[in-house]
């Protein structure tokens, strides 16, 4: 299992840390349904981390078995995203973020198999396929469009039907 986060922190904590914003991630639950599929189709547009508390929570959920901690946003910063990009740049950052917990560095590179491994758990919640992860590295490799593949996961039927 990737441990990205260790620890789950009490709402007042995680308020604290994220002003305003905090309060609704703070009490987010994570995505699904009809949200999950509005998340998909408009994977593109501007992403704020209080707005769209219930997509983050997805993603941490799903990076960590865990909501989110109190440093998630400056946490997501270091990795490239903040407030106003899009829905692939949170998604990258948070995979980014897995790939290192998964190779046990925190220098921004991972190997494509690494980054692979932990966008299928961040996005979709579960291992790669053999399939699916044979045709998605060879993409990776031929291409280097980390977020293209990124962006083909979070579109995905699989993704909008998450529970």
């Amino acid at each position: 299992m990737i441990r990205m986060f260790a620890y789950v922190l009490p709402a007042a904590l995680l308020i604290a840390a994220c002003g305003d914003s905090g309060k609704t991630l703070a009490t987010a639950e994570p995505a699904t349904g009809a949200v999950l599929a509005n998340y998909s189709r408009n994977i593109t547009r501007s992403f704020q981390l209080g707005k769209d508390a219930s997509l983050v929570q997805l993603f941490c959920r799903n990076a960590t078995g865990a909501r989110c901690p109190a440093d998630i946003a400056d946490r997501l910063k270091t990795y490239g995203f903040v407030d106003n990009l899009d829905g692939v740049d949170l998604a990258h950052a948070f995979v980014a973020m897995a790939a290192d917990a998964k190779d046990g560095s925190a220098d921004k590179s991972s190997s494509d198999e690494d980054f692979l491994a932990a966008a299928y758990r961040v996005v979709l919640n579960r291992e790669p396929d053999q399939g699916g992860a044979t045709e998605n590295l060879k993409y990776i490799k031929e291409t280097s469009e980390r977020k293209n593949m990124l962006r083909s996961m979070l579109e995905s039927q699989e993704f909008k039907d998450l529970r």
